[in-house]
């Protein structure tokens, strides 16, 4: 006897697509989202016509939960703390899978310049070897940190030179490792 195939997980109320809302923002690290953007990663992730994707965002923006702000024609959404505490308290009323999927579209539009995440290097002479520390933190700690050992100090310096220059490409590229999802590479 086959065996039944598991069905697809929905956003089935109005709390989920807002859960699932706040859930993107909140992982985006505050970046600030164009909400063209936001209803395209949405149904992007649902595979369902919904219209209730700006009545959702409205809900969330008097509830205090998101912050709106539009310019030249299209509104731009920010997650509040208050949404911050919200989502995590609700992120399981949806699919863990469903979820890892939303992000894994999400981080698409990940930039740590325009999230005002400040970037870190050190660079330390380690038993011969040289030890290269990267990384980047934000208002709310540390995003990720990462050591690599060099044979020669230009080696290291090349290297960090290129990730100063382009830490986006860095940070995707260890989401990606890490993952193995190319979906961190196109935007």
């Amino acid at each position: 006897m086959p065996k039944a195939r598991k069905e697809e997980f929905r956003l089935r109320t109005m709390t989920d697509v807002k859960v699932f809302i706040l859930f993107l923002l909140d992982h985006l690290r505050g970046d600030p989202v164009d909400e063209t953007t936001l209803i395209r990663i949405i149904a992007e992730n649902t595979d369902q016509i919904r219209t209730d994707y700006k009545e959702a965002l409205t809900e969330l923006t008097d509830a205090g939960h998101l912050y709106a702000d539009t310019v030249d024609g299209e509104t731009y959404y920010l997650i509040s703390e208050s949404g911050s505490t919200v989502a995590a308290e609700l992120y399981s009323r949806l699919d863990p899978a469903f979820l890892e999927r939303g992000l894994r579209y999400a981080h698409r539009f990940v930039s740590l310049a325009r999230t005002g995440a400040e970037v870190f290097s050190s660079l330390d002479e380690d038993g011969g070897d040289f030890r290269l520390t990267l990384g980047a933190r934000d208002d709310r700690g540390e995003l990720f940190r990462l050591s690599l050992r060099f044979r020669t100090r230009i080696e290291a310096e090349n290297t960090r030179k290129r990730f100063l220059a382009s830490p986006d490409d860095v940070y995707r590229g260890i989401l990606f490792a890490t993952s193995g999802s190319m979906d961190f590479f196109h935007n």
